[in-house]
């Protein structure tokens, strides 16, 4: 982290392992009170590295995402449980998604709710991102959603399968959960155009989201001598693809 930055929150517990999700993050509590779901080696590094910098850019285009931080997760704790069920947890600096109060997964009855704006902005983002693991149909899906009750307002989350070469637009179109609004963006210049200043804005936060990324993150073992297979340098090439006009093509 740069000079300056907020320290990561100490996880003081491990509830249990979530049942959810294909990397089935850590539920722990941090020492301010608060319930993180707190992905590490297990999910791979790699993992880490786009949840935050796909986090990163959506809090700068105006998303509405569960919070998320950088949490420290203590070696001793870890290797207190590592024989049992936090062998996949690992200790350090890790990634934490706070639990979003009154909340669950967005189903199809309330995905109507949500407003066609925020629709849009979300399908927008996951193409810009190449997020295509949002998904929802009658039949199911994982739209990696959180609905709250409360306020009536869908939170983001799960963005370790972002910025994935294979995701492309006709591939959204055919299976995002907000197809249709994604669709209606590639008919509306004025709306391509709203999305291309919205993405401009954000892609200048790009260093700093990258500076806040803990060296531990890029390498696949403790030695750090062994690099994930996911390079930040190659960031900037799928951020740039909304300034060509074949971008909603």
């Amino acid at each position: 982290m740069r000079d300056g930055e907020k320290m990561p929150i100490e996880i003081e517990e491990v509830i249990r392992r979530s049942e959810q999700g294909s990397t089935q993050p850590y539920i722990c509590r941090g020492l301010n009170g608060k319930i993180f779901y707190v992905k590490g080696k297990g999910a791979g590094f790699a993992s880490l590295l786009k949840e935050w910098i796909a986090g990163g850019l959506a809090l700068r285009a105006g998303l509405q995402i569960a919070p998320f931080s950088l949490v420290h997760v203590p070696k001793a704790l870890y290797e207190a449980g590592r024989r049992s069920n936090l062998a996949d947890l690992g200790y350090g600096v890790l990634f934490g998604s706070e639990h979003v109060v009154n909340s669950s997964e967005l189903s199809i009855v309330n995905s109507d709710a949500v407003r066609v704006q925020t629709k849009r902005d979300i399908a927008a983002f996951d193409w810009w991102v190449k997020n295509g693991d949002r998904t929802l149909t009658e039949s199911g899906g994982n739209p990696n959603i959180l609905w709250s009750e409360p306020s009536e307002e869908p939170f983001i989350i799960d963005h370790n399968l972002a910025f994935d070469d294979g995701v492309t637009l006709n591939s959204l179109l055919e299976s995002h959960i907000f197809a249709l609004q994604l669709e209606e963006i590639c008919e509306k210049p004025e709306l391509q155009r709203h999305y291309r200043d919205k993405f401009e804005y954000a892609v200048e936060a790009i260093d700093d989201i990258l500076g806040d990324i803990p060296q531990r993150w890029h390498y696949a073992d403790d030695a750090e001598t062994v690099k994930v297979n996911f390079s930040t340098k190659s960031i900037s090439t799928v951020l740039e693809r909304h300034r060509s006009e074949d971008f909603w093509k």
